[in-house]
């Protein structure tokens, strides 16, 4: 499973990559393109860091316990490359219907990307004897996927501004990381995937209610979601202000 997985991370890397630097030579805002290219390359630099630093792990103890955090590793980048790609794509953002219907999916895989977060969680599991190893490799993990999550986010502000205005998008990603941290308590505590809205979506729902509703489980799921929810708001404006928001491409 482990070189499959793999396998699949490093080609979408190179379709990821392979669009974003040709559409850098495509347009006239050379200089916004090198930033998003910098990001891209930085993201695939830390994302091989996490999969050395596994494998290390992997050659020292000769456990494949933490093999799990490729697959999640992932689907973390399933959101990003979906937002890189209707920030590339300007058609898209001129059609309200069809760009709902990506930024649903997009929505969707996004919990995906800061669930790697909850992944420190193994830590207290792993009997190991490197545990400031596994401690480094969990931490790397995590940061790389609320990266990918909080990069995302800015991608789908730009998107969203450029399409209606800055009220508007800052409205919807307000909604939008609350949502994300509702998905991050389904994905964690009752082990609910992306995909399974499709494949089941009448128990989906039903788990929902109940862990809204019902006392005993209210505590934890209006925590968890006020929690990470907040957190990737106040990241989100961290980075907002320090990397001032520029128009997106013309093709």
């Amino acid at each position: 499973m482990f070189p499959l997985v793999s396998a699949i991370l490093a080609s979408l890397f190179r379709i990821i990559f392979h669009n974003s630097i040709t559409t850098i030579f495509k347009t006239h805002h050379f200089r916004m393109h090198l930033n998003i290219s910098k990001t891209h390359r930085f993201l695939a630099i830390f994302s091989t860091f996490c999969i050395a630093l596994l494998l290390a792990r992997i050659l020292i103890k000769g456990s494949m316990f933490y093999v799990f955090l490729v697959w999640n590793l992932f689907l973390a980048i399933i959101p990003y490359a979906i937002s890189s790609w209707l920030l590339h794509t300007r058609w898209i953002r001129k059609h309200t219907f069809p760009l709902c219907i990506f930024l649903g999916i997009w929505l969707l895989f996004l919990p995906n990307a800061p669930y790697l977060i909850t992944d420190l969680m193994h830590l207290r599991y792993a009997k190991s004897s490197v545990i400031w190893f596994d401690a480094l490799l969990l931490f790397a993990f995590a940061l790389n996927g609320l990266l990918l999550g909080i990069f995302s986010l800015q991608h789908v502000f730009q998107v969203l501004m450029e399409r209606w205005n800055v009220k508007t998008a800052k409205r919807i990603l307000f909604c939008v990381v609350f949502l994300c941290g509702f998905g991050m308590y389904l994905g964690r505590f009752l082990r609910w995937n992306s995909w399974e809205l499709f494949s089941d979506p009448m128990l989906l729902a039903q788990d929902c209610f109940r862990s809204i509703l019902y006392p005993a489980y209210r505590m934890k799921t209006w925590g968890i979601t006020l929690g990470f929810g907040s957190f990737l708001w106040v990241l989100l404006l961290g980075v907002q202000t320090f990397i001032p928001i520029k128009k997106a491409t013309t093709i």
